[in-house]
């Protein structure tokens, strides 16, 4: 028997095969993997992943665990299960998170990067927020970051801010109004998300606000999910470390999503 866990987003998937004794046997990696905003091609990389993983392999009986953003809209989930050729289990990119985060214990997870969700596990169940997409939320993210300096660039164009340097720059880099609206049209959320590492490190006027913003919408998240007693925060994700509070007590994670989808995986094995 061999298992497979692969973590999948919007900036790219990683897939990891292992014999029955836990050991890895194969790594492989590929593009973006959001299965609600492009499932075509996120199912594309995903197949080249699990390719990779297992290349060399001899394989006669495979149990996954896919943990893919956007597998808890609509039936992509089911759909891309029904693809593979061995039995596949597809959940939210937070289950896998936190299993590998927290492994069974209590706590709350802050998963930053291209996009953004929040989740609670208490007694081995797991309550998430947010994981909405960049259309209705993805709130501190990298894509919210970046789609907030285009939003407030434009503002700037308008005459309701200063145009402040960093500003400026991200105005001419997208060639003016126009210009931004076309971008605006078509970019992806790893698109925006680009755009993230510049505010994050950037000492303009216009950065501080952003990253403030940001960082509101994640601490209303996380007091939304905390008991009475609070518990311990582990920070995760690219983008996680960088935007980490200090209102509450932080917990370094066990694991990445990865080794949780494996995990889930792995269990029941014979």
């Amino acid at each position: 028997m061999h298992f497979l866990g692969l973590d999948g987003g919007g900036s790219g998937c990683r897939a990891v095969l292992a014999d029955e004794t836990g050991q890895i046997i194969g790594r492989g990696s590929a593009g973006p993997a959001n299965i609600a905003s492009d499932f075509e091609s996120a199912a594309q990389n995903i197949r080249a992943a699990c390719n990779e993983a297992m290349a060399g392999v001899e394989i006669a009986d495979l149990r996954a665990v896919l943990g893919l953003a956007g597998a808890n809209l609509g039936d992509a989930a089911e759909a891309l299960a029904a693809q593979l050729p061995f039995e596949t289990r597809v959940v939210q990119d937070v289950t896998t998170s936190v299993r590998g985060a927290l492994g069974t214990g209590d706590g709350i997870v802050a998963a930053i990067g291209t996009g953004s969700v929040f989740a609670r596990q208490m007694g081995g169940v797991i309550h998430s927020i947010g994981g909405w997409g960049l259309r209705l939320g993805d709130e501190g993210s990298g894509a919210w970051i970046g789609r907030a300096l285009g939003r407030t660039a434009a503002r700037a164009s308008d005459g309701f801010r200063e145009v402040t340097p960093l500003l400026r720059d991200a105005l001419s880099e997208w060639d003016g109004r126009a210009g931004l609206i076309a971008f605006s049209l078509r970019a992806t959320p790893a698109d925006w998300a680009a755009y993230a590492p510049r505010v994050l490190n950037s000492d303009d006027t216009a950065a501080y606000e952003i990253r403030d913003q940001a960082k509101a919408e994640i601490r209303a998240a996380i007091t939304l999910l905390q008991p009475e007693s609070p518990l311990p925060v582990t920070w995760i994700g690219g983008l996680g470390k960088l935007l980490a509070l200090s209102d509450w007590p932080a917990q370094d994670a066990l694991g990445n999503s990865l080794d949780g989808a494996l995990a889930m995986a792995m269990e029941g094995r014979t």
